[in-house]
């Protein structure tokens, strides 16, 4: 069943299954409710567009054109060196300023269980190259719900998207949270939180949670995923959660939130690794023209 009304300037989907029920506003086709079988909201949320507007923590939306930060802002692709519009210490994070989180995405509903939304990035948009089309499919079957990155470009450009949601299931503090992912390696980085270019072994490192434990503090990391499934698990005693993907890694941030007190959601990024642009050791975020992009995250409860 899919429900449809007004969110300030914006519209809201709402998407349901007899367990699950799932809120998108076409405003950084963001994430804003996740609820199971009436639950509180397990994801972190703002009242209304404005709040969404105002914030600076990407809560709940679609990040793109790059999930993640690009060093000096700067990469080449094909012989050409493309400089970036900067947004944090020289560095570009997340796309850029005024990116995908905040802009109106077209929604469409295919069928009572899926809305797409779909965005056009102009060439140049805050320096990448090429006319990009991107969409994201949000799908819930069950106690389920899946979304399907796709893209499509008139030029060789970058493309690495992802979604922001910050968890928090029934939990006050993330930290609290019990966390398993499934990682041999994470990517130890520099004081502006770029990857060194060494991937270090967990082993006997506050970076191994190939067991449950609780999350406990401050990360803002890259953990490589090994494959298998799921990707990792969450949760709070009461709710649990699996994240299936077929990214390369997921980046963890625990740290604050705009316009919340204490640490209250942990933000699960499957992405691209950080840098990726200019790593040729990692999974190539370049997408070419006329080819097309294509990544899923799921996420399953009970």
């Amino acid at each position: 069943m899919i429900r449809k009304e007004k969110f300030s300037e914006y519209e809201l989907y709402t998407i349901s299954s007899d367990e699950l029920s799932i809120s998108v506003a076409t405003l950084g086709a963001t994430l804003t409710n996740v609820s199971l079988r009436g639950s509180d909201n397990l994801v972190l949320a703002y009242p209304s567009a404005e709040d969404y507007l105002s914030c600076s923590s990407y809560v709940g939306a679609v990040i793109g054109r790059y999930a993640n930060r690009i060093a000096g802002s700067r990469f080449t692709l094909g012989g050409t060196v493309y400089d970036l519009t900067p947004n944090e210490n020289g560095n570009q994070l997340h796309g850029g300023p005024q990116s995908f989180d905040r802009r109106r995405w077209e929604a469409a509903v295919v069928d009572d269980s899926t809305v797409c939304f779909t965005l056009h990035s102009p060439d140049g948009d805050n320096g990448f190259p090429g006319e990009l089309t991107a969409s994201v499919t949000y799908s819930v079957e069950g106690s389920a719900f899946r979304m399907d990155f796709s893209g499509k470009a008139d030029r060789d450009t970058i493309y690495a998207p992802t979604t922001h949601a910050y968890w928090k299931l029934g939990s006050t503090c993330a930290r609290d949270l019990t966390l398993c992912i499934n990682s041999d390696r994470y990517l130890p980085v520099d004081g502006k939180l770029i990857p060194t270019g060494e991937q270090a072994d967990v082993t006997g490192t506050e970076f191994d949670f190939r067991m449950p434990r609780p999350i406990g503090q401050f990360y803002d990391h890259c953990f490589i995923l090994r494959g298998g499934e799921p990707a990792l698990r969450l949760s709070d005693g009461s709710i649990s959660m699996e994240l299936f993907t077929d990214f390369e890694g997921v980046q963890m941030y625990t740290g604050s939130v705009s316009g919340f007190e204490g640490f209250p959601g942990a933000a699960l990024e499957p992405e691209f690794c950080p840098d990726s642009p200019n790593r040729p050791e990692f999974e190539s975020p370049v997408l070419r023209a006329g080819e097309v992009f294509s990544k899923y995250i799921e996420y399953r409860f009970e």
